[in-house]
């Protein structure tokens, strides 16, 4: 991998996101002040992650065979709003001060997502983009993703 490869810096996200829903799951065991405090970080982190991707990755993403090359957009796109439908479905579970419904399902879908992104869309994207494209997209990235 290249110093200005997309891959290593969405891995580091991917792993935040992992291991706030497992503080999540640890914390919906010992109550609701605990669990409502990770949920909004959890929340917000996972909302950042989907629109980096979204905005600051794909809007910058020109490929020359564009048959090919977005191909893998709807998938990741369905695969997104699958996840924001869940997000709003535990927010209306907060809303009634109930443990958000899930979260070990909620985590296969995230691994499975994580693993779509990591082994088909993030190559594909360090492969096809120029170094000057690539570090333009890693620029936007940095603006958004906490370390």
């Amino acid at each position: 991998m290249g110093e200005s490869d997309i891959l290593p810096i969405m891995v580091k996200d991917h792993n935040k996101l992992e291991n706030l829903l497992t503080k999540l799951e640890d914390a919906s065991k010992k109550g609701y002040e605990d669990m409502i405090k990770v949920f909004h970080k959890f929340e917000w982190e996972l909302e950042k992650h989907i629109f980096t991707e979204e905005k600051a990755i794909f809007t910058s993403y020109n490929p020359v065979d564009i048959s090919e090359g977005y191909k893998m957009l709807p998938t990741l796109m369905k695969q997104h709003n699958i996840m924001l439908n869940n997000l709003n479905s535990w927010r209306e579970d907060i809303k009634k001060k109930r443990m958000p419904s899930d979260i070990y399902g909620f985590r296969e879908f995230l691994i499975k997502h994580r693993n779509f992104e990591e082994q088909e869309v993030y190559p594909r994207l360090d492969e096809t983009l120029d170094e000057s494209q690539k570090t333009f997209i890693i620029g936007r990235i940095n603006e958004i993703v906490s370390k």
